[in-house]
């Protein structure tokens, strides 16, 4: 009989603790929902980081972008606080749950990679050191670089033409100038 009731309970121990890999309390999101949401609750904390951060302006630009993704979701940041808690305190479940999102995120990186790259072959701008540039100046990149897919036109390439000249003029004259007198 001992050992019967012992099986019991270890059957039901087993019972419980698997109890389903997207199981959870109400009021708690779900694993796969928790996943989706934390992905996209860091794709808006990422558009977000551009803003300045002050509570003004977080309010009135993040408020709209949190609310739509809660909404598409069927959920509110009442239910993902709670739910962010109660994962918080199950390490190994909210290990698990990161994992995942980080999966996510490095899947949505790479495919925003690939059609970058398949811009730049459209637009013949080949990926360089310096952001892209046709033909770059002599020396150290001066002012900031172009983005990857921009291209320089004419213009620019005789003003940069341009301002290289005038620089090496100018640090020409300075070593003249600061140049010791001959003896």
């Amino acid at each position: 009989m001992h050992k019967y009731i012992i099986l019991f309970f270890l059957v039901l121990t087993l019972l419980c603790s698997c109890g389903g890999d997207d199981s959870a309390p109400n009021g708690i999101l779900k694993k796969s929902e928790m996943v989706n949401v934390l992905t996209e609750v860091h794709i808006v904390d990422g558009g977000l980081i551009n803003i300045s951060q002050t509570p003004d302006t977080l309010y009135k630009y993040g408020y709209p972008q949190y609310s739509a993704v809660f909404k598409k979701y069927n959920t509110d940041s009442a239910e993902f606080r709670r739910s962010f808690k109660y994962y918080s305190l199950k390490p190994v479940v909210f290990s698990d749950i990161y994992d995942k999102v980080l999966k996510r995120l490095q899947m949505k990186t790479d495919s925003l990679t690939k059609l970058l790259e398949m811009q730049n072959i459209k637009n013949h701008v080949t990926p360089t050191s310096t952001g892209g540039r046709v033909n770059p100046p002599a020396g150290p990149v001066q002012g900031t670089p172009l983005r990857p897919g921009m291209m320089m036109n004419p213009s620019q390439q005789a003003i940069m033409k341009f301002n290289a000249k005038r620089d090496s003029a100018l640090k020409k004259r300075l070593k003249e100038k600061n140049a010791l007198p001959k003896k």
